[in-house]
């Protein structure tokens, strides 16, 4: 006869109380004690202890009476799965740091990259040094397993997976010209896929609006994608447009995920443009309606009304084609300047008209070269023409020009009410889409979205605890158990037995954001704990120094 095993998660996933239910004598690495546990599932908090061994969560219940060799008082506080970032982008300044300080502060266990590029598929030729030189570093690893066996050997304190990204497999078959792959060509762009899915990519990833990304055509995509579907892959893109050209691209990737037969997921749902704003539930809509239809399509989002990215792709494509050295060429020249303001004044379909959907006053310089004059960033392109008594066309086309085209800025572009409305849709998960930064060193520098800092403690400060638009329970679940099933991850966002240890201990009165557009480089508060691979990274007393991060590989490196 086997013995009584009591089973305390089962009975609480029912609703049940197990009377009398205890557990035997037993020795815990780490225990939490008394917190309010949310397990990422869905269901609200309940009391419980939870118990580590080694890397895996081995009890959730009452532990009392039980020992460990490290224990955490959780009272009045939050116990929750370890945070998903299912939108980083901290490739290379992993490397620079491994404490991932900025990601690890909002509670972020688990990133995954791969947007438009990634260490992971560098090669010679096509790696992206410029993004190592300010950190004194050197691409000097071969491949996927390389990359990942650089970062385990310096170590980092999150795990880490990656998409493949088509933008990456262009460039290397097809370069920077605006063309569609010959027959050859894409037979060798598959290869290039199917060798990432099998090296452990999640799924295949594309960037529409960059160079030379936003050359690839429908059919090539689903090319692509139909090798990531084989390989029980996702799609997860940043589409074609999200301001005048929206929902057209929504149909796109739709489109994408019903022909290549696999799950999409949308980067950073938002409707930019004010005068688009209002439209977010239409978008909302438009996804369920797919969901409806058999596709499987969900979304990620940001809980912010400003984007980022580099101000060279607020330029005409075809101002971008061919890389950095044509595109100075053709700044330096004034008739194309000409030709280029008309066409970003007057034209809106067909290309993310980025300077439209947002004007010279939402445009802020978030970075500039270190040599390059540093008292402009933070400032929008109206505030440098009004301090030069300049056109704000002649500030924008010179500031390009003067930096090699190296200026990152944000746009002030989406409304509050449709962050709402979005955060709200039951499909859509949290990302940063910022690198892991650091409030002093070298990667404190130039004033970066604040997402870097505060995404995830903002949804759950201000839009849980303040606006009441999400429950706790749920956000939680947006940022673990849903966040893992979106992204493919077995064994991680959800407190149960036998699941990978990752936890994060928050007190829920007090989590807050404190990055701003103006001081972007303040770190989280009300993260008291975090706990990755069942090994403490972060307690009250700041970093512990341990980096137990592993790598994240897709489904089919694990199989």
């Amino acid at each position: 006869m086997m013995p009584f095993r009591c089973v305390p998660l089962a009975l609480a996933a029912a609703g049940l109380v197990a009377a009398g239910c205890t557990t035997a004598p037993h020795r815990y690495d780490l225990i939490i004690r008394g917190g309010q546990v949310i397990d990422g599932s869905g269901q609200l908090a309940r009391r419980a202890d939870v118990g580590v061994q080694g890397d895996r969560i081995a009890f959730v219940g009452d532990l009392a009476g039980q020992s460990a060799g490290r224990e955490i008082d959780a009272s009045g506080r939050v116990v929750a799965p370890g945070f998903i970032d299912v939108q980083g982008q901290s490739g290379t300044t992993l490397l620079a740091d491994g404490n991932a300080e900025s990601h690890l502060r909002q509670g972020i266990t688990s990133e995954i990259i791969g947007e438009a590029g990634s260490p992971a598929f560098w090669a010679k030729g096509t790696e992206e040094g410029d993004s190592l030189t300010p950190f004194g570093l050197t691409f000097d690893w071969t491949g996927f397993d390389g990359y990942f066996g650089k970062l385990r050997a310096e170590g980092t304190t999150v795990n880490v997976g990656t998409f493949v990204p088509a933008t990456m497999v262009r460039r290397a078959i097809v370069g920077l010209d605006n063309r569609a792959p010959t027959a050859d060509e894409l037979s060798r762009m598959e290869a290039m896929v199917e060798q990432a899915m099998r090296n452990g990519a999640f799924g295949l990833s594309s960037a529409l609006i960059y160079v030379p990304g936003t050359f690839a055509r429908t059919d090539e995509l689903v090319a692509l994608a139909r090798v990531a579907s084989r390989n029980n892959g996702i799609y997860i893109s940043h589409v074609r447009g999200e301001s005048f050209n929206l929902f057209n691209a929504l149909e796109e990737a739709i489109a994408i995920g019903r022909d290549a037969k696999l799950p999409v997921v949308i980067y950073h749902l938002k409707v930019a443009a004010k005068a688009n704003w209002g439209r977010m539930a239409e978008a909302v809509a438009l996804i369920e309606r797919a969901n409806s239809a058999g596709i499987r399509v969900s979304a990620t989002m940001y809980p912010y009304t400003a984007g980022g990215t580099g101000l060279a792709a607020t330029l005409p494509l075809w101002m971008q084609e061919g890389g950095r050295e044509k595109l100075l060429e053709r700044l330096r020249d004034p008739a194309t300047r000409s030709r280029a303001r008309r066409e970003i004044e007057t034209t809106i379909d067909g290309w993310e008209n980025l300077l439209m959907a947002t004007t010279f006053s939402g445009i802020q310089v978030a970075s500039v070269p270190r040599e390059f004059d540093q008292s402009l960033v933070g400032k929008r392109i109206t505030q440098i023409a009004a301090e030069r008594k300049a056109d704000p066309w002649d500030v924008y086309f010179n500031l390009l020009i003067d930096t090699g085209g190296r200026v990152g800025a944000l746009y002030h572009m989406m409304s509050e009410a449709d962050v709402v409305t979005g955060l709200r849709a039951p499909f859509v998960t949290i990302g940063t889409d910022s690198a892991a930064l650091r409030s002093e060193g070298i990667l404190a520098q130039g004033a970066p979205h604040p997402r870097a800092y505060g995404t995830f403690p903002r949804v759950l400060g201000k839009y849980v605890r303040e606006t009441k638009t999400l429950p706790l329970h749920e956000a939680v679940h947006r940022m673990t158990g849903l966040a893992a099933a979106q992204m493919g991850i077995p064994d991680r966002g959800q407190i149960r037995d036998k699941s990978l240890a990752d936890l994060v201990v928050f007190t829920p009165d007090t989590i807050a954001d404190t990055a701003t557009y103006e001081r972007p480089h303040q770190y989280a508060t009300g993260i008291d704990y975090v706990v990755v691979n069942g090994v403490t990274v972060l307690d009250p007393r700041g970093l512990t120094g341990a980096r137990p991060g592993r790598p994240l590989y897709g489904p089919a490196r694990r199989q």
